[in-house]
């Protein structure tokens, strides 16, 4: 009788009552169906191990290519010419070597690209063999947008200027000695050719290819010395992160030459994280200090032979062949020969402390995967 009163369009009230308590909100099925608000509601600070591996070797990528602009953005401020102090104690201090920016920004752009590229490739590795292609995929992406950015080095121009530069060092002393002389006799050397060679080395065509030999000292220090000084200021610059002009003005020259610090050492913990070795950096100053140790001993030799022959009152006779119309005596100056064994020992004991200096370098790189 009660349903009859309440008609056929109408529902019972406690009906409707229980309906509404046993069905839930169609607002709140939708909102708790969300994933975004279950991710909301979730606890931002609970990670799992792997997300937060993750996020670190993020940073730390991050932090490598921060440290790599602001490198090449103090290259730019810098002058043309940067003298750095040879000492930080001593009269070494007041004494200062100075470093051409030319090509620095090359040389930079160079070792980031190499850097870059390595660690990349071991991050493609790992997605492969991981069976994710998204696996360090942000870290990936962000490598490649820094490499894309990079300068190209200008290998052509520098090539050529280096040419240009020997150029105009043996042109000068064209009229002392013919750099092409000896650039016949290496060919000939190469060639196998022992008459040419026999030839170069006997009478009147010795003293030509002595002079010859000379020249082309003089220019391969030249060129030498043009090139190695961007790369020392590179690696100061690479010691010294994060670079401030005070710590700039208070470092010594004399100790970059064995130094792995700064973004060295950032590249070395984030290569060995990647579990690869970096790319080895040549250690083209240290070439350079050993050409200018060979050449140094055999000057040495040279007054040695001068020492023995003024201490055993020896007669020496040079003929030197200069193409004039008459003849020319050269004598040497008639002093002491303690006086040669002087200049020989303190040439001997430069060339000692180089050497050792050459070898505590390349020991302390060695140790080190730098670059």
């Amino acid at each position: 009788m009660e349903r009859r009163k309440n008609g056929p369009g109408k529902e019972d009230p406690e009906s409707a009552a229980n309906a509404s308590k046993s069905s839930p909100n169609p607002g709140q099925t939708a909102e708790s169906s969300s994933p975004e608000t279950s991710e909301d509601h979730a606890d931002p600070e609970v990670m799992t191990p792997e997300q937060e591996a993750r996020r670190e070797s993020e940073e730390r990528i991050k932090g490598l290519l921060e440290a790599y602009q602001q490198t090449l953005d103090t290259v730019e401020e810098l002058p043309a010419v940067v003298w750095v102090p040879w000492d930080r104690k001593g009269p070494g201090r007041y004494f200062k070597v100075p470093y051409l920016r030319l090509f620095l920004i090359d040389f930079v752009a160079y070792h980031i690209d190499r850097s870059l590229n390595t660690l990349n490739r071991r991050f493609l590795a790992t997605a492969a063999l991981s069976g994710d292609p998204d696996a360090n995929w942000s870290t990936r992406e962000a490598v490649k947008l820094y490499l894309q950015s990079l300068p190209r080095p200008p290998y052509t121009i520098l090539i050529f200027l280096a040419l240009l530069a020997a150029l105009v060092i043996a042109l000068p002393l064209q009229g002392f000695g013919n750099v092409f002389y000896v650039l016949d006799l290496v060919g000939a050397i190469l060639r196998f050719n022992v008459g040419y060679v026999g030839r170069a080395l006997e009478g009147n065509e010795l003293g030509p290819t002595i002079r010859s030999l000379i020249v082309l000292l003089v220019g391969l220090i030249g060129v030498g010395a043009l090139l190695t000084s961007p790369f020392g200021l590179k690696r100061i610059l690479f010691n010294l992160h994060p670079w401030t002009r005070e710590r700039f003005d208070s470092t010594a020259a004399r100790s970059h030459g064995s130094r792995v610090e700064g973004l060295y050492a950032l590249e070395e913990s984030i290569f060995s994280e990647a579990g690869i070795q970096p790319p080895k950096e040549g250690k083209w100053d240290l070439v350079f200090q050993a050409f200018l140790l060979l050449l140094m001993l055999v000057i040495g030799l040279c007054l040695a032979v001068l020492t023995l022959f003024y201490a055993m009152s020896w007669d020496l006779r040079l003929n030197v062949e200069t193409g004039a119309p008459t003849d020319v005596h050269f004598t040497l100056p008639n002093v002491h020969w303690g006086y040669f064994a002087l200049f020989t020992g303190l040439v001997f004991a430069a060339a000692v402390l180089l050497l050792k200096r050459l070898v505590a370098a390349w020991k302390k790189r060695g140790r080190n995967a730098v670059g």
